[in-house]
Order: C-alpha cells, then structure tokens, then sequence
C-alpha cells in the first residue's frame, strides 16, 4: 500500500527542508512537497494522536509528523474501540474512486427483489475465478446482492482479452457479450458505442486506487476491498457484518 509513497521517500533522500517543529497545515504540506516533489497530496487532517497527520495520495495512507521530518508506515488503531482507523479513510478512498467510473461502463447484474448490498467486482474473462463467481451470479442476486461488473485485462490491454474487453464495450448489447465470453467464448455482437474504450483506462487506474492485486477483485458498497473468489453466502455473511 505504501510503496509509491515510500519511493518517493527514498528518491528524495537529502531534499528535507529544515522545518520547525508543530508547522500551521499549509506550511506542512509546502515541507512535503519539497522534500518529495512528485508527491500528489489529496488529503491531510490531523489524527487522534496529538502531532500526527494523516496523508492521502492516491490509494496510499500514510502518517507523518508536524515538522514533516517523519513519516510512519503501518495501520492507526483505535484501541479502546477496535477502530481501524487506516481502513475507514481508505474505504471513503475506494468509494470516491469508484464514483468516477461512468455508470455506463459497468455491466450491472441487479439483485432479486430488495437490493440489500452492492459490489463492484474487477473482472477478466482469462480469469479462472473470475468464471466461478460469475456461475454463481443468480445465486448472489437471489441473495439480495447487486454485482456490477468493472471490466479489467489482468495482463493489460494490449492482451487477446484486453481487445476482447474493448469489443465488448463497443457491441450492441455489452452484458450480452460479456455473459458470452464467460459462457462459451462467443465474440461479441459488433456496431456498438465505441466511446466506452476510453472507460477500460479508467477502469485501470481505479483499480490500482481501490488496492487491486488479482483477480476478482471486488469493493463492497461500503469501500471494504479484496481480492479473491468467495462462495455467495460468505460473500452474504462479510457483506453483513461490514467487516473482512
């Protein structure tokens, strides 16, 4: 998760300002941006530790002390109340992220009845899994559960299924094509909207925000995020309890 935030660290050894101790936020923020100039910060707030801030860029949290001299790596708990602290931020993260998907690049599979749940899953036709959980989408729809589908090439897009991702979006009847793949490797029906192309990209750098590592990968309708098949009444139990 820290990765990015860390190499640009280690990149900008020897650039860290001499900054006073407890800096106003802005001043803050102007230390880090010299100490790391290819540092993106999309958020900062202090924490419930005293002298401690949070940091936001891109799918990365991280911690960092007021004079901008330290910066921690590692998960904020609240003890007492068991909090996740890390988590809650990055789960209103991976929920902002998917709002930028256009609703129109999904292929939604609607729950029966009351939707009870949604998620959103990032999947690829090449992928074993991914074929699993979609046999089993009438049974999670059954389960008050609306899936909507994020179309990802796993291996890129310039990839056989990449393109095929790509004609699927461009066909007549998208889910159709989609359903096809996974059922029999049907090509897709041609003459469609070609304009979603451009929603595959999108789709790419929203899942690299959400802390995609394979797929599926699947985002709840409250920002909990993971990789990896579960059968539909695990998928029904984590989706009630809101917790991993």
């Amino acid at each position: 998760m820290f990765k990015k935030i860390f190499a640009l660290i280690f990149a900008a050894a020897g650039l860290v300002g001499a900054a006073t101790a407890a800096q106003p936020m802005d001043a803050l923020v102007g230390v880090l941006k010299k100490s790391m100039p290819g540092l993106n910060i999309d958020s900062i707030k202090e924490t419930p530790m005293k002298g401690i801030f949070e940091i936001v860029s891109g799918g990365d949290v991280a911690y960092v002390s007021g004079d901008g001299q330290h910066m921690i790596q590692g998960t904020l708990f609240n003890v007492p109340k068991r909090k996740n602290l890390s988590d809650e931020t990055l789960q209103k993260v991976r929920l902002k992220a998917l709002a930028g998907i256009d609703e129109s690049a999904l292929i939604v599979y609607p729950a029966k009845g009351k939707a009870l749940h949604t998620i959103t899953v990032f999947t690829d036709p090449s992928c074993p899994y991914c074929h699993r959980l979609h046999d089993e989408l009438a049974q999670l729809n059954e389960l008050g559960v609306t899936v909507k589908y994020a179309l990802y090439a796993r291996n890129g897009g310039g990839t056989l299924t990449g393109r095929q991702l790509q004609e699927a979006l461009c066909s007549t009847d998208p889910k159709a094509s989609v359903d096809g793949f996974f059922k029999n490797s049907q090509r897709p029906t041609e003459g469609g909207d070609c304009s979603q192309v451009a929603a595959l990209d999108k789709i790419a750098a929203t899942a690299r925000l959400v802390g995609l590592q394979g797929t599926p990968h699947i985002v709840t309708d409250t920002g909990l995020s993971f990789s990896g098949y579960r059968p539909p009444q695990e998928m029904l139990k984590l989706l009630e309890r809101g917790a991993l």
